[in-house]
Order: C-alpha cells, then structure tokens, then sequence
C-alpha cells in the first residue's frame, strides 16, 4: 500500500484554540472560490510551516534536524473540470497582494511550464514549478490524458520571508493539488511528494536542504518530527512531552527573510563555505568518500568517512580530551565523534576570514577549479569566505540536535513508564540547546541580526527557557520555548519592548499575524470538501 498524503475531515487539522478561527477561513475560502470560478471547489489541499526546534543550516549537509509542523498553513481550494483543449490552469489567492494568473501548457511537454520574472505575478511560479517537477512521476496514461481546466485559489497564513517556510508550503500544497485533481494521489507516496517539493523549490534558485518539505509533509499532531537525510529521508515522530504546558512562541521580526533576492551574499554562500570547507577537512583528513556518496561535497561525508577508516581514533581521543569523553558518556557514540571533528576543526581550519588566493593556497586548486567546484552550481559573491566558523557550527548543531532528541526521548520513556522524573530540568536543558544554537548562529554561522538577537533576549529575560533564530536568518522569525506560566510575561515583554519601540503603533491583526503561540500541528492532507447541506 502506498503511503501517500492522508485524506482527512477538518476537525482532526487543528488544536482546539484554533479550530474555531480556522473554520470561519475554510468557510469563506470555499466561498471566494465560488463567487471567483462559478464553481464548486471539489476539495482543499493543505500544506503547514514549520518551525525549527534546533537544527539550522546543517540539512544541506545531510545532518538530522528537528523541526515541527506549525497550525498557520496554506490552503489551495480546487477543482478540475475536463474538456477538450489544452490543459490549463487558473490560479487565484484571496489576499490583494498577490494577483490572480492563468497559463496553458502542455503536460508531456515539461519545458513548456515556463517560469515568470519580475512581474507581480511571480509568486506563481511555486505552482508551475510543482507542476513541472511531478510530471516524470505521473503515469503516462494520466499525463496524456490531462486536458481541461484546473481552477485553483490559495489563501495562506504563513507570512511570506518570515522562515517560517511559506514557499515550502507553497510548493507543497501546489503538488498535492495536481495529484489530487488528476486522480493520482495514491500513486506518489510521501517521500517522494517531499523529494518533488524539495527539487520544486530548486528550481526557483534556491538550495533547500529539504527539511522544510519534509515536516510539512510528516508533521504530526502534537509531536516534533527529527528528519534524517542519510542513507536516504526517513522521518520519526517524536513527542514532546508535556507539550501543552510547555508552548512554542513563534515571534516574526518583521524583516524580511528573502532567500531568492539575496541569495548570493547569504544563503547560498553559507553553502559554498561549508563545501569548500568540508573539501579542505577531506584534504587534511587524507579520507576517501566512498562512491557514490552521501551529500558528496558535505561535511557529514567527511565525517562519516573519516571515523570508518579510523575506529581507534574516537578511542584515542576520548582519552586524551575530556570534552569527548563525556559527550559519549552523556549521550553516545554520534555525539562523542562530532565533539572530536569540533576538535580536528580548530585544528586544521584556519580561522580567520579566506581570500579566492589563501584558498587557492590552502586547496591547491586554479581559481577556475575553485569557481566551477563551489561557486558556479549556485550564484555566490564574496570577497572572503570564513571556512572554520562555518564547519565549526555545522557539527555543533549537528550534536545539538541529537542531544535534544535523547533529552526528549528519555522524558517521555521515564513518563510513559511512571518514573519519577523532573520535566522542569529537561525542558531547562532543552532551553539551553536553543540559547547555544543562537549564539552558534549569530557568531559562527553569521545569519542572525539585530532585530533577532532583541526578541531572542528579550524572550529570555522575560522568563523563555530558550530563544533561538529559526529558518535561514538574516530577518525572519525566532522561535521560543515558554512554560505556559511565563507565557503572558513574555508575550507582553516582547510587545512593549520589541514591536512597541520599534513600530510604533503596530495593528492589533499584524501583531497577533507576528507573534502567536503554534502547536505541533498536522502535516499535509487533503479534504474533500462537502456541498451536501
């Protein structure tokens, strides 16, 4: 049996707290849907968010992370009427912003799915590059047979730019409605609905690791959802405990997290940095990738590589550094070998800041070898590269995340089994991982900014057990973990403190839209909408 995106009733999507607003919006969807189309829609594909509990920048290395599915989400009410022309497809959205758009195209034709530039109507390209991606999955039978009208109109809660994963959602929810209207979704199970969305958003220009894909379609209620990448996606839901005492505030700067526009002094470069870095280490290392690899240009290669050529040395070194020792005694073998590459880092990566020339030096590679190897696969502008910082975070956060999976992991097994056990003590722990991952990304990884690093403090002085950045940084959203007794403190500190002094007056709607308190929420589903009353 396929395990494809869930059919599912409304009432089993939401927490009690949102049901009520989330029904009024399902409502007046599918009413926009009518009075736009003179239709009915004939179901509705929902994608969520995500927020990342801890894991940042470290999936485009192939290390596991640990995010969860958010309740604001995006919705696409469609229906597809069959006809003798062209297949083509009418896209529509409720907010003003983003104006309605059409495009015929031919489905055994994947190059005729052209995408847009610079127009208003370029949020389209979601869609159409959903709909491209998916076509070498489709039967063939079903692809030659599509002729007709897709009507489509999307309404999303996900603030775009606030990394919180809108275009992933976007991605997302396209690709389920084109393999619901054309009677294929229990062909396309889930791994590789998430590997389509994931080369969708790729596309566009941007290099996804694929966690964000991943947890909107694994999301599930009331548990976190730790994605690993190696030896393929493989997703395990793990239960916060106590999760309705201890809650997810998710606070938006209100700057702008744009991944496409500046993609080439940010993200994309981080990329390149961490690739030239893991090049260097493998240099150094003197380890073999074995082939075909694993993320073949990653850290995680390297580091696989290098502790199976060397099982003594993980001995060797627990021996002769203290920090490695307890990693393992406190949380096991992975651990243990992450706090040494930390170790082989420091050592063998120069710290400071590298021109094109030290790292010509440095890998003993052209300028031309060194462009076609790490800077041309995606647009990249830098006149220095921090190779060190960037490893060095990499493999601490990769750490940080199994330490906050075994933290979870041993609450609920002690819980489960009537253990005595301190809660308080473990979300405290878990609080401290989110603080040093922020420190790590603002310091290491250098993605944080001003108005990030105020709301993380903020929330903190204010009773967070932890506050970090979320998503790709540079503006955005930060995430933090609250007990429920702290909650109206922190809310309040953050308005007084944060949006008051640096908006001014700021719209009651915007400000609930800005910060809000998310549930771990269900994943991608489809509804099939219900005209019978």
């Amino acid at each position: 049996m396929v395990d494809s995106v869930p059919v599912l009733s409304f009432p089993n999507l939401y927490s009690p707290l949102a049901r009520e607003r989330e029904t009024l919006r399902w409502k007046e969807l599918e009413s926009k849907f009518e009075s736009m189309y003179h239709l009915q829609p004939a179901f509705i594909a929902r994608a969520p968010g995500r927020v990342n509990m801890i894991g940042e920048h470290i999936d485009t290395t192939g290390y596991s992370v640990f995010p969860l599915a958010i309740e604001r989400d995006v919705l696409m009410a469609a229906t597809y009427v069959p006809g003798p022309g062209p297949f083509r497809v009418e896209l529509g959205n409720v907010s003003a912003q983003f104006p309605a758009t059409s495009f015929t195209c031919d489905l055994t034709q994947p190059d005729s799915i052209e995408l847009l530039t610079e127009t208003a109507q370029r949020w389209a390209n979601y869609f159409r590059v959903a709909l491209r991606g998916l076509l070498s999955d489709l039967p063939n039978e079903i692809v030659k047979n599509a002729h007709g009208v897709l009507y489509v109109l999307v309404d999303g809660t996900v603030p775009p730019e606030s990394s919180l994963s809108s275009s992933a959602a976007m991605t997302t929810a396209s690709s389920l409605v084109v393999v619901t209207a054309l009677g294929a979704l229990d062909r396309i199970n889930r791994v590789q609905m998430t590997q389509r969305a994931i080369s969708s958003e790729r596309m566009i220009g941007v290099s996804t690791g694929g966690m964000d894909q991943a947890v909107s379609v694994f999301g599930e209620m009331g548990k976190a959802v730790f994605v690993s990448f190696v030896p393929q996606l493989h997703t395990v839901p793990i239960t916060m405990p106590k999760w309705d005492e201890y809650l997810f505030l998710v606070s938006n700067t209100l700057v702008k997290s744009d991944k496409k526009a500046n993609a080439s002094t940010q993200y994309n470069l981080r990329v390149a940095e961490v690739r030239m870095a893991s090049y260097i280490l493998r240099q150094k290392l003197n380890v073999d990738i074995p082939d075909p690899p694993q993320f073949p240009t990653s850290l995680r290669a390297v580091s696989d590589a290098y502790w199976a050529a060397n099982p003594q040395a993980l001995d060797e070194m627990m021996a002769e550094h203290k920090e490695v020792q307890a990693a393992y005694e406190d949380a096991g073998k992975e651990v243990a070998q992450l706090q040494a590459m930390l170790l082989l880092v420091d050592r063998l990566v120069p710290r400071q800041g590298l021109t094109l020339a030290d790292l010509e030096t440095l890998t003993g590679l052209s300028s031309e070898a060194i462009h076609r190897e790490f800077l041309s696969p995606l647009p990249v502008q830098a006149t220095h590269f921090f190779l060190h910082h960037r490893a060095f975070h990499v493999y601490a956060e990769a750490q940080r995340v199994l330490r906050f999976r075994h933290i979870c992991n041993t609450l609920s097994t002690e819980l489960a089994r009537g253990e005595p056990c301190d809660v308080h003590d473990a979300y405290q722990r878990l609080g401290r991982l989110m603080n040093e991952s922020h420190e790590s990304l603002k310091h290491m990884y250098d993605c944080s900014c001003p108005e990030l690093d105020d709301v993380v403090r903020i929330a903190r002085d204010a009773g967070a057990l932890g506050s970090r950045l979320t998503g790709a940084g540079w503006g955005g959203s930060a995430v933090h973990l609250v007990p429920r007794e702290c909650l109206d403190a922190v809310i309040q500190s953050l308005r007084d403190k944060y949006y008051a002094v640096r908006f001014g007056s700021v719209k009651e709607g915007l400000l609930n839209d800005a910060l809000f308190v998310t549930y771990p929420a269900q994943g991608a589903c489809v509804v099939k909408c219900d005209h019978s009353s």
